[in-house]
């Protein structure tokens, strides 16, 4: 039989380093369980361990006299290879954290660890609070009340989403009750992440922050950006369009049906299912965002708080509880359509990415968060035929350009009819409901005049603010089968 130390094992040769072993129980014991065995060595020799009652009284003494709050583990002997061995088993505490000589620790690997004070503090939290979560919590400084028409809308979709009864002839009040987002008949943390008004104001942390940048890392230029200050449910749709606009986007003509198909490059529903699950599961008392990135190779969603308590990276690919972080939240957007319970979304994203005929999303806890990795396909020149978004600037100009060879696209006809009198830039990208006008002038308008479909009005002043771009000849004729134009005004 061969022993090794890991993140639930630990081996001490003797009682001699019994110190020692107590900051391995106390890491064991915050982390959530482990064996510790006496007359091991570190290398995995069995040398045995002399065992009196002496010994056994030390070590659980030791146990409870220096762990604090009082730790009671399990404490037994067992012969191996024909020799006593001590051992000590640990399994979840409820008073966590544990402190040992003043000290919390945590196992991270073959090592411990200190507990940082946002760790110490949330199982804190938890100790005290064992009735219900923060997003049960009460806010007591809100005094702005509810959004009504979000509430109005919530009920409309929940009753379509989950055939949930409505009475809306009962008050507000009932109806928040109902649906747990009041604690003690005042706007709970839930209700207001929901609800309410001006919710950046009071939990400034609690944004969805989403970047576009060029390259594989985020050295790269920002090249296209947005912040998300609002409820639950448009930082879920918010950050949804965000990536889909940002992400490559096939088009073709169905022969069957002559109608035009379309197909992301990556399941709109796997992202959405990352988003939700980002919003519904992160750890809000932790000061920090979610983060939506978009690189050349990849598209990120970083969620705060890591993975709840009781559920390990490897639960993730086998039959799982469904620990609910914020059930309250949870339960709102599971009425609403936004996520599923049970613990399905790992699996409906796997499933998703395998029909796409890509690799499974790649699931990560780093410095705290709770990290899915979309890999992006790598696409040839040839493949980027049709293509209608594409990750990075250098990218952009030629496939434009493919997008107004034989067929074109929507967005190419309607800039060009409209550019039939001289436009600014920003009147165009306006017109198109775009933000962003140096990525998008990049992307729209710069591969038009390249293509000589466009022109500007000053040839020499490509930047100044009094440049207009017009239809030329060319745009007109290829639009001339298909859209009557009146005469251009040079």
């Amino acid at each position: 039989m061969r022993f090794r130390e890991s993140e639930k094992a630990e081996l001490k040769k003797s009682t001699a380093e019994l110190k020692q072993a107590l900051e391995d129980l106390c890491a064991f014991a915050n982390t959530g369980q482990g064996t510790l065995c006496f007359g091991i060595s570190d290398k995995g020799e069995i040398v045995g361990q002399e065992i009196s009652d002496n010994t056994l009284k030390r070590v659980s003494t030791s146990i409870l006299s220096l762990i604090e709050p009082r730790l009671y583990p399990n404490i037994y002997t067992q012969k191996i290879e024909g020799k006593d061995i001590l051992i000590v088993e640990v399994k979840n505490g409820p008073e966590r954290p544990y402190f040992y000589k003043g000290k919390a620790y945590k196992r991270v690997g073959t090592t411990n660890a200190y507990l940082s004070r946002y760790e110490i503090e949330k199982y804190l939290y938890e100790r005290e609070n064992p009735a219900y979560r923060f997003d049960k919590t009460t806010v007591k400084e809100y005094k702005a009340g509810v959004a009504a028409k979000t509430l109005k809308w919530f009920l409309k979709k929940a009753k379509e989403e989950r055939n949930l009864p409505v009475n809306l002839s009962e008050s507000r009040n009932i109806i928040l009750g109902k649906l747990g987002l009041l604690t003690q008949d005042k706007l709970n943390f839930a209700g207001l992440m929901a609800f309410g008004k001006e919710i950046q104001r009071h939990f400034p942390d609690t944004i969805v922050k989403c970047a576009l940048f060029e390259g594989i890392d985020k050295t790269g230029r920002i090249l296209d950006h947005i912040e998300i200050k609002d409820n639950i449910f448009n930082q879920i749709d918010y950050a949804e369009n965000f990536i889909l606009r940002n992400i490559r986007k096939s088009a073709w003509i169905n022969p069957q049906t002559a109608r035009r198909e379309e197909q992301y490059e990556l399941p709109y529903l796997a992202i959405r299912e990352a988003v939700a699950n980002a919003v519904a599961h992160r750890d809000y008392r932790m000061p920090s965002h979610i983060d939506v990135a978009i690189f050349d190779d990849r598209v990120e969603v970083w969620s705060p708080g890591g993975l709840p308590l009781g559920i390990e990276m490897k639960d993730l690919f086998k039959k799982h509880i469904s620990v609910l972080r914020n059930p309250a939240i949870a339960e709102v957007l599971f009425l609403a359509g936004y996520i599923e319970r049970w613990g399905t979304g790992i699996d409906k994203m796997n499933g998703l990415m395998q029909e796409y005929e890509l690799p499974i999303p790649e699931y990560e806890e780093i410095s705290g968060s709770f990290v899915v990795v979309f890999r992006r396909k790598e696409v040839s020149a040839e493949d980027r035929l049709g293509t209608e978004s594409v990750p990075s600037l250098s990218q952009v100009g030629e496939q434009v350009g493919e997008q107004v060879g034989e067929q074109v696209g929507e967005q190419v006809f309607s800039i060009l009819k409209f550019c039939n009198l001289p436009r600014a830039k920003k009147a165009i990208l306006a017109h198109l409901n775009l933000s962003n006008v140096y990525l998008n002038y990049k992307r729209n308008i710069y591969p038009l005049v390249k293509k000589e479909l466009l022109k500007m009005t000053i040839s020499d002043k490509p930047q100044s603010s009094k440049q207009r771009y017009v239809i030329t000849e060319k745009g007109r004729g290829l639009l001339g089968r298909n859209l009557e134009l009146p005469p251009s005004i040079s």
